[in-house]
């Protein structure tokens, strides 16, 4: 398990460097690419999932030969006929029929793979693609890249930060006059350029930057992340609705967050028999979010003899509930903006997984989506109905704007999911 910090405590984590985001030109040419070739690269019968990702393959080199390079699907939208394909040098984008090259780069040595996303960007009737490319990574850099391309001739266009450098300039000195950057940074001179991210909001694209003070022959001082909506219109982009967000961090350290300091919750539950303690327990330092830090970790021991039978990392909030017969401990947890919850035996310490977001979806009795980059899937238990019976409440976000909640009745020792019960 891990605690999503989100984008504004990635941007902390990670610091940001003075200097300009140089993005590579993005030129194209037309190659073709023989359905034999197409077939020979997907992995799966039908291709792969939309949006996924083959796992890189390469041909093992003869002894003395050069390695050689084998195309590979990096993203794709199969019921468009949209494949995006990794070549040695650059990629390869397939739209039905048609097909071109391009000289991108999409991968670093973090891995992140691109994204592909369909919409009608420039409301003009006709829909476009979205390619997200991830091509800068290192100590204080992470540079996402973005590209829409005309579907009906793959006409390809960049954002260059560069070309609308003077529309985030414009934007910084309008809300520092609005106070919405804060007083305190009136007078500094705001970087932006290496931590650049895009995402999908709604219909539409939206813009993502770090901002940071420079400071002499150090790290510049992080401050938080300006978002904007991200318009596009014959080739050309518009930056729109500035927001700005201060991170936790950086306000606590002047002293304006209203906290005197930062919070932990270290909840705990004893068994019904008194036999055991379910607790989180310390405090991590290193990272915080809405005031709290989160706590070290969480465990199961013996009352008697504080002998630890169980643990795990600690989260922000967490919450437990013992079975009647003090046979199973409900933890849940929370990050950020996600939350999960298993069972464990307190018989040997051994976890009980519960059903998850996909298990869910399964059994819904309809239609239903997920958004592929913010689904934030919450599942808290409620109750127990009796010995073997927990009652848990469930929600996640879909795609375009949809949201999907409810509860379930799941037999933890039969490991059988009983009743779900969607909210309407």
């Amino acid at each position: 398990m891990s605690i999503d910090l989100g984008k504004s405590r990635a941007f902390a984590l990670i610091g940001l460097i003075t200097g300009g985001l140089l993005l590579a030109s993005c030129s194209d040419r037309n190659i073709n690419l023989s359905p034999a070739a197409v077939g020979e690269s997907l992995s799966q019968e039908g291709g792969p999932a939309a949006g996924a990702a083959t796992n890189v393959a390469h041909e093992q080199p003869i002894p003395g030969d050069e390695e050689t390079f084998q195309t590979y699907v990096l993203a794709s939208i199969p019921e468009r006929s949209i494949y995006l394909f990794a070549e040695e040098n650059g990629v390869t984008l397939q739209v039905g029929d048609l097909t071109r090259q391009y000289d991108w780069i999409y991968m670093t040595p973090r891995g992140i793979e691109p994204w592909l996303k369909i919409g009608d960007f420039d409301a003009d009737g006709q829909d476009e693609l979205a390619v997200n490319l991830y091509i800068g990574s290192g100590t204080g850099i992470s540079v996402e890249e973005l590209h829409i391309v005309e579907l009906d001739d793959l006409r390809n266009y960049p954002l260059s930060v560069d070309d609308v450098r003077s529309q985030i300039d414009q934007a910084i000195d309008r809300l520092k006059a609005s106070h919405d950057i804060p007083g305190r940074y009136a007078d500094k001179e705001l970087s932006f350029g290496n931590w650049i991210g895009y995402e999908m909001a709604g219909a539409g694209l939206q813009i993502v930057i770090g901002l940071g003070v420079p400071e002499q022959g150090a790290m510049p001082e992080y401050i938080g992340e300006l978002t904007a909506e991200v318009g596009y219109k014959e080739g050309k982009y518009e930056l729109t609705d500035f927001r700005f967000v201060e991170d936790e961090q950086a306000a606590v350290s002047h002293g304006e967050s209203g906290l005197a300091e930062l919070g932990v919750n270290n909840e705990s539950a004893e068994s019904p028999d008194g036999k055991y303690v379910v607790e989180a327990y310390g405090v991590n330092e290193g990272i915080a979010a809405g005031g709290l830090h989160p706590a070290e970790g969480i465990r199961l021991v013996k009352a008697s003899s504080g002998e630890e039978l169980w643990s795990t990392m600690g989260y922000y909030s967490h919450s437990f509930v013992w079975s009647p017969n003090s046979r199973y401990a409900a933890v849940s947890y929370e990050a950020r903006t996600w939350g999960g919850t298993i069972v464990i035996d307190a018989r040997d310490g051994s976890e009980i997984a519960l059903p998850d977001l996909e298990a869910l979806r399964r059994e819904w009795g309809g239609e239903t989506t997920v958004n592929e980059h913010r689904s934030d899937p919450l599942f808290r238990s409620e109750e127990w109905l009796d010995d073997r019976r927990l009652r848990v409440s469930f929600e996640w976000f879909g795609a375009n704007g949809e949201g999907y909640s409810g509860e379930y009745v799941y037999d933890v020792p039969g490991g059988k999911l009983l009743e779900l019960r969607p909210n309407a």
